[in-house]
């Protein structure tokens, strides 16, 4: 027995096939990689008062015109990196804590060691480990027009006025100077001493400061004369770096040591099992069985599939053509004889009338069962008046 060539595609077969799918997803790969390096190489730069930041929100207008004054700017990547210019010497420390990743008591010991500290928009917990007796004071309108100094801080006199966003309640704090009031006893800045003999500047409008409204009002002397009185400015931008680690841990810490090692050995079983399985399995061959399904078997099955279908008239044709068939060999008829003609010639033979003949090849259509056995019966027995005319003929 011969064994067909195998129908298994190869694996240049399916390489071929699949071309275009993996086109497109190395196409996609690619466009992600694009889209990660950019968003990267950009997100430095959208952070709010980044010091080198050019954009609308950063602060690079107010820090190249502090560093023409003299003052040198630092910008501190971490808690430990500020601290350590700070305890360098005289120095002046801001920091912007915008996504609230520094711990208070973290601030506050910058703070204390900062000559003179600027802390914008400081939270409810910062605020009471920096400046007791102070609490926040709510939001003002964005549209709400500036706000007079009204104080003696001489940042905000040579400012005279201010915009406003957020503000500031002085609770019990004889020490405090609240400056650009508004209803309420609210204020827009709050300066404190500090033990050093320095000061403490609590700022609440973060878009004073950046490069698109650093021009507008005082906006420009008030940032000058808070940021530039010493000629060291530490800059500084918590990130998550600065998350402590006491914080809660993560699902990695938390997962036993033997996990890893043992899913990857798992990993690794599995796909030798099924390299094994699939190679003893083998490729998908063709062989040609001899099998052998009497005619008798055959048409017993479509006579009950065609009972069970009611399908009387197929039935019917299947006889009809098989009778037809026979008819016209016997009498001599090509292969390309029509039913027409079959019914016309058993007519001649046998001296009939040629629409008796047509109405059993062709014409009558059964409605019962009945008439379908009728008619089986009429083929048969015109084959057969066919085939005795034919030999009875012949004889003579």
């Amino acid at each position: 027995m011969s064994v067909a060539e195998s129908l298994t595609p190869t694996f240049g077969a399916r390489l071929r096939r699949s071309a275009f799918w993996i086109a497109f997803g190395i196409g996609a790969l690619i466009i992600v990689g694009i889209a990660l390096a950019l968003s990267g190489a950009g997100s430095d730069q959208s952070r709010p008062l980044q010091a080198d930041s050019a954009t609308p929100s950063g602060a690079k207008g107010l820090v190249t015109v502090l560093e023409e004054h003299g003052v040198s700017v630092t910008a501190a990547d971490s808690a430990a990196d500020a601290e350590n210019v700070l305890d360098a010497g005289e120095a002046t420390l801001f920091v912007y804590d915008a996504g609230g990743f520094l711990e208070p008591r973290d601030l506050a010991r910058l703070t204390e060691k900062a000559t003179d500290a600027v802390v914008m928009t400081p939270d409810f917990a910062d605020l009471r480990e920096i400046a007791a007796g102070v609490r926040t004071g709510g939001s003002e309108p964005a549209d709400a027009a500036p706000v007079d100094a009204a104080c003696d801080v001489p940042a905000a006199r040579a400012a005279q006025t201010s915009e406003l966003l957020y503000t500031y309640r002085i609770i019990d704090n004889d020490d405090a100077l609240g400056c650009f009031p508004v209803s309420d006893e609210r204020y827009g800045l709050v300066s404190l001493p500090q033990s050093g003999g320095g000061s403490l500047t609590l700022l609440g409008n973060p878009s004073a400061l950046n490069n698109e409204t650093i021009l507008h009002g005082g906006n420009a002397a008030l940032a000058l004369n808070l940021l530039g009185e010493h000629g060291e400015l530490v800059w500084y931008l918590p990130t998550i770096a600065d998350v402590q680690a006491d914080a809660p841990p993560t699902l990695g810490e938390l997962t036993p040591r033997w996990v890893v090692p043992f899913t990857v050995l798992l990993s690794l079983t599995a796909a030798a099992a099924m390299f094994w399985r699939g190679r003893r399995l083998g490729p998908v061959v063709v062989e040609n069985l001899p099998v052998h399904v009497p005619a008798r078997e055959t048409v017993e099955g479509r006579a009950r599939l065609y009972e069970r279908g009611n399908a009387r008239g197929h039935a019917i044709d299947m006889l009809r053509l098989g009778t037809v068939s026979r008819v016209a060999g016997l009498l001599g008829l090509s292969t390309g004889a029509t039913v027409w003609q079959v019914a016309d010639a058993a007519a001649s033979v046998l001296a009939r009338d040629a629409r008796q003949t047509r109405a059993v090849l062709v014409d009558d259509i059964p409605s019962t069962d009945a008439e379908v056995m009728s008619l089986s019966d009429a083929l048969d027995e015109l084959e057969a008046q066919v085939r005795a005319t034919i030999d009875e003929t012949g004889r003579m």
